[in-house]
């Protein structure tokens, strides 16, 4: 039990030490240089989903409807992407009698539904990108050898 009691007070002292060293970060061990990498991941997929959801919701339009300005969501792809993206605001439309009967507020759930989970999207495939990039400069560069 001593043992445990002396590990945990350990790492008690090594996350302070952590937090002392990155007095404003939210994660304590993260390293000092990927808080802003990450934010400017974080802002190109908000930048890059804004005229995707553009495109997304007034050109092709709600795929049920007849509102869309092309036959682009006649598309099975294109309507089921519409779908995913939307489907939170499809399920709030769905609970709430409000947005029902209003289409402007039901309009701009939808719109807000499928901007942020495009970002989500893209912010997913810009990490995965940079971390299969990483992956592959990890692996083709020389070892060293440990003498």
């Amino acid at each position: 039990m001593s043992s445990a009691v002396n590990g945990a007070m350990m790492k008690h002292s090594l996350l302070k030490d952590a937090a002392a060293a990155n007095p404003g970060s939210v994660f304590p061990i993260w390293p000092s240089k990927d808080p802003p990498l990450m934010r400017s991941m974080v802002k190109a997929a908000l930048l890059a989903a804004l005229p995707i959801e553009v495109v997304n919701f007034w050109v092709v339009g709600y795929p049920a409807g007849s509102s869309g300005l092309s036959s682009a969501s006649q598309s099975a792809a294109l309507a089921m992407q519409w779908y995913l993206l939307h489907l939170p605001g499809i399920i709030a439309t769905d609970r709430s009698p409000f947005l029902r009967a209003h289409s402007l507020p039901c309009s701009i759930v939808f719109f807000s539904a499928g901007y942020i989970d495009a970002a989500i999207v893209l912010a997913a495939i810009f990490w995965a990108s940079r971390l299969a990039l990483h992956t592959l400069r990890k692996l083709s560069s020389p070892m060293k050898h440990a003498h």
